[in-house]
């Protein structure tokens, strides 16, 4: 459940930065006889957040992945599932999964890679 809570308020920073875009900003210089300023600054740190709740989503959908394909009898055999099923921790206990989110975050890469 706590994977559905991250992953739901990483598509909520999605979404906000989505609705209010810092190209959609305005500013007036010098009662307008100045130029216009610029929203680059703000529209690298929307990227970024958006780059960061990406993963964060991503991570948890492959968490959730991993821990279902296990409780498969029989796993599927392909690369991507054997890097992640190797490197997260294989335990369903009802525990904190910030270690793992973590962990699979730091695995999209990689998988990327593939």
């Amino acid at each position: 459940m706590i994977l559905e809570y991250t992953a739901n308020s990483a598509l909520g920073e999605l979404r906000s930065t989505a609705v209010a875009p810092a190209s959609a900003g305005h500013a007036v210089l010098s009662h307008g006889l100045g130029e216009a300023a610029g929203f680059a600054g703000q529209a690298a740190r929307q990227a970024e957040r958006a780059g960061a709740a990406h993963a964060t989503a991503l991570a948890c959908e492959l968490l959730a992945a991993v821990r279902a394909s296990r409780l498969h009898p029989a796993p599927p055999a392909v690369p991507a599932f054997s890097l992640a099923a190797s490197v997260l921790p294989a335990g369903l206990e009802d525990r904190p999964l910030s270690g793992d989110i973590a962990t699979a975050t730091e695995l999209l890469p990689l998988l990327a890679a593939l």
